[in-house]
C-alpha cells in the first residue's frame, strides 16, 4: 500500500466510469482518508474506418496481432496514440497504419544515412552544437521537446505524437538531412541530436529507437543503458535568430526551384539567379545552402528587381532569374498549347455542366468530380496566363 497507493492516474474507459470508477474513489477515500488517483485518463473507443464499432458479425474486427505482423507493433503503437484525440473515439484505418509504418521507414532511412559519414556519434551536448545547420536542429528539437512535454503534462497524447511526426520527418529528415549535404561538417551535430530524439519519441514507438539509438551510439546493446531508463529530453533555451535564417533559407530554395520551372529549368543547374532578402539577413551563411538545393551556381544578393527576367514572389524574398540567354519563344509555344488544350477541356466541362439533362440524370459523385475538375483546370489556365503575361 505504501508503495502503491496512492497513485497519480487511472486509465480507463468511458463506459466503466460510474459502475466502478466512481466506487473505486468512494471506497478509497472512506478506508484510507486519501482518494486513489489525482487524474483520471478517458481512452477512446477504437471502432473501424467508417466509425462503426468492431463487431465479428459484421467482419469488421481489425486483428491486432495481424496488423502487428503486417505493420509492427511500433506503427500500430504511434497509430493509436496520433489518433488518440481527446473526447473522440479512434476511426483505425489501413491508410493511417500505412503511414505510421512509413515513418518507421523514414526513420531507418535516415539513421542510414548518418552512418554512411560516421558510424556513431556521441550524446548531445548542447554547448557542442557549432555549424549554422546544428544550431538550426538544435533549436527545432528544443522546440519539439517543449511541445511533446507539454502535451504529455496534460495527456493530449494526439498532439505529442503529431509534433514528433513533424519535427523527425518534416524538419529533420525532409530539410535537415537535405541541408546537411551543403555542410558535411553538420552531420556529427546532426547525428547526435536525432539520436538524442530517439529518446523523445521513446514512449511511442518503443522498439526502433531502442535499435536505432543503439545503432548510433558506440555502446553495445548488452554493455548500454537502455533508453527506457535513461533521463528524458528536457528543454533548453531556443534560438530564435537561427530559426529565422533558416526559414529564409528553405524559403529561399523553395522559391528558386519555383522561377526555374518558369524557364522550363525546374529540375537543372543553372548558372545564376538573384534574390532579394529582407534586411538583417546573413547572407553568406544562406549562400551554399541556397546554392547547393536549389541547384544553381551562382547565387547573387541584390536590392531591386534585375532587367529581363522571370520573377518569383514568395512572403519575404523575391527570385530573379535572367531571360537574356534563354529561347523564351519555346517556352511561350508550350504555355501557348497548355493554354489551348485547357480551353477545349473548360469548354468541355462547362458545356455538361450546363447541361440540364447531363446534371439530372448523372450520380452525384459525377457531377462532383467534373465541378472539380473544372475548378482545376480554371486555376490551372489563371497561372498560364499570368506566366504568359509576365513573358509579354
Amino acid at each position: 500500500m505504501k508503495n502503491f497507493y496512492p497513485n497519480n492516474l487511472l486509465i480507463t474507459g468511458f463506459d466503466i466510469l460510474f459502475f466502478w470508477v466512481a466506487r473505486m474513489l468512494m471506497m478509497g477515500e472512506n478506508i484510507t482518508k486519501e482518494l486513489p488517483f489525482k487524474d483520471i485518463y478517458l481512452h477512446a473507443l477504437v471502432k473501424d474506418e467508417k466509425g462503426e464499432k468492431m463487431s465479428k458479425s459484421k467482419g469488421n474486427v481489425i486483428d491486432p496481432l495481424e496488423t502487428i505482423k503486417k505493420y509492427s507493433t511500433d506503427a500500430l503503437r504511434f497509430t493509436l496514440a496520433v489518433l488518440a484525440v481527446q473526447g473522440r473515439d479512434i476511426k483505425l484505418s489501413v491508410d493511417k497504419l500505412e503511414q505510421s509504418r512509413n515513418f518507421t521507414n523514414k526513420l531507418f532511412n535516415a539513421t542510414n544515412f548518418l552512418q554512411l559519414n560516421q558510424e556513431h556519434f556521441e550524446d548531445l551536448v548542447p554547448e557542442n552544437i557549432k555549424t549554422p545547420l546544428g544550431r538550426y536542429m538544435l533549436a527545432r528539437f528544443n522546440v519539439a521537446v517543449k511541445e511533446t512535454r507539454e502535451f504529455m503534462d496534460i495527456y493530449r497524447f494526439n498532439d505529442g505524437a503529431t509534433v514528433l511526426y513533424r519535427f523527425l520527418w518534416g524538419e529533420f529528415c525532409d530539410w535537415g538531412i537535405e541541408l546537411s549535404k551543403a555542410d558535411k561538417a553538420s552531420v556529427a551535430e546532426l547525428g547526435s541530436i536525432f539520436k538524442e530524439s530517439m529518446k523523445l519519441l521513446h514512449p511511442f514507438m518503443p522498439f526502433i529507437t531502442e535499435n536505432l539509438h543503439n545503432r548510433l551510439s558506440a555502446d553495445k546493446f548488452e554493455d548500454g543503458e537502455s533508453i527506457m531508463v535513461q533521463a528524458y529530453p528536457t528543454v533548453s533555451e531556443v534560438d530564435d535568430e537561427v530559426i529565422k535564417q533558416f526559414d529564409l533559407i528553405m524559403e529561399a530554395i523553395v522559391s528558386v526551384r519555383r522561377c526555374k520551372t518558369l524557364v522550363d529549368k525546374g529540375n537543372q543547374k543553372i548558372e545564376k539567379a538573384s534574390i532579394k532578402l529582407p534586411s538583417g539577413s546573413d547572407i553568406e551563411m544562406m549562400k551554399p545552402f541556397i546554392e547547393k538545393l536549389g541547384k544553381v551556381e551562382e547565387i547573387t544578393f541584390v536590392s531591386e528587381k534585375i532587367e529581363k527576367c522571370v520573377t518569383d514572389v514568395s512572403d519575404n524574398l523575391e527570385t530573379f532569374i535572367s531571360t537574356d540567354d534563354i529561347d523564351m519563344s519555346a517556352i511561350i509555344g508550350k504555355l501557348t498549347k497548355q493554354k489551348e488544350k485547357l480551353e477545349k477541356e473548360i469548354a468541355k466541362l462547362n458545356g455538361m455542366l450546363n447541361n440540364e439533362r447531363f446534371v439530372a440524370n448523372a450520380p452525384q459523385q459525377v457531377i462532383l468530380s467534373n465541378k472539380k475538375a473544372l475548378a482545376d483546370a480554371v486555376e490551372k489556365m489563371a497561372k498560364i496566363e499570368a506566366e504568359l503575361l509576365g513573358f509579354a
